[in-house]
């Protein structure tokens, strides 16, 4: 896996067990080990797909950890080497290590990523990953924000309208922001953090006005829009376009106005982003 190492150098504390192998930024982590290992032999020998999304803890840490079994053979080849998909792009878990540990370099507001790890059995091909990151204890996602009985829906969504700027200011384009991938602190609605960051684009998108206009338009697609008029949040969403200078609202438009009401598939979303193209069937 020899282009994983300018992340191996960046989590440069390895510890193993069995077929697991850790790469941690530091020794202070690596009580997290045992119980990811306890957690992979207590599965059953067979069954489908099989994830891991939570807390676990060690005898002094106390971790979020995501496990993604990689099922297909052609998936944990192209993981084992390097290599990218046809359509481009490394494979999600691989692809959200990439962003992830990208998007905080750029300082971009994300739990902060403590290390990664596979599971292979000797020289045979990585059929497990882990991410390991800072546990959000305090803060709520944006999904459970919403049926918060404090939660004002309009201050909410200026703060994720913020933060799409924020992101955008940074050159990360995240294509799967909904409110379940938003976090904040109940005592400080105001100051989101972003998670599950699988799906974004680093750099400046060739068709950001479009990208935007889906942003905009999934964020109400995925449950604002049982909390706002639709009217009343397009009104939202028009003035806080004046933060973009040199927007193509055309493009913006022409894409906000359909995918407000219709779901697009992840691959659709990156067309989008690479040519400008909203395709809808097929």
């Amino acid at each position: 896996m020899k282009y994983l190492a300018p992340y191996k150098t960046e989590f440069a504390h390895m510890v193993q067990q069995g077929d697991l192998t850790l790469h941690l930024q530091d020794d202070a982590a690596a009580d997290i080990l045992l119980p990811i290992a306890e957690l992979v032999g207590r599965r059953p020998s067979k069954s489908m797909r099989r994830t891991f999304t939570g807390c676990l803890s060690g005898t002094t840490s106390r971790l979020f950890v995501k496990t993604v079994e990689i099922d297909s053979l052609p998936s944990r080849f192209r993981i084992t080497y390097g290599l990218q998909r046809r359509s481009g792009g490394y494979d999600w878990p691989v692809a959200e290590l990439i962003n992830t540990v990208e998007a905080f370099q750029r300082g971009v507001p994300v739990p902060r990523l403590r290390g990664f790890g596979y599971s292979r059995r000797g020289v045979r091909m990585v059929k497990e990953l882990f991410l390991i990151s800072d546990m959000l204890d305090d803060h709520l996602d944006g999904r459970r924000w919403l049926s918060h009985p404090d939660m004002q829906i309009e201050p909410f969504l200026r703060s994720v309208f913020a933060l799409f700027e924020e992101l955008h200011g940074k050159q990360v384009s995240h294509l799967d922001l909904w409110v379940g991938n938003i976090m904040l602190h109940p005592q400080k609605p105001g100051e989101l953090k972003v998670v599950d960051l699988e799906n974004c684009y680093i750099g400046h998108p060739p068709y950001w006005s479009e990208v935007l206009g889906f942003q905009f338009a999934f964020l109400f697609l995925r449950l604002v829009q049982d909390h706002i008029d639709e009217a009343r949040y397009d009104l939202l969403v028009h003035a806080a376009l004046d933060g973009y200078p040199g927007i193509d609202r055309v493009g913006f438009e022409r894409v906000y106005s359909v995918c407000k009401h219709q779901q697009i598939s992840r691959k659709k979303r990156r067309d989008l982003l690479l040519s400008g193209n909203l395709q809808l069937r097929g």
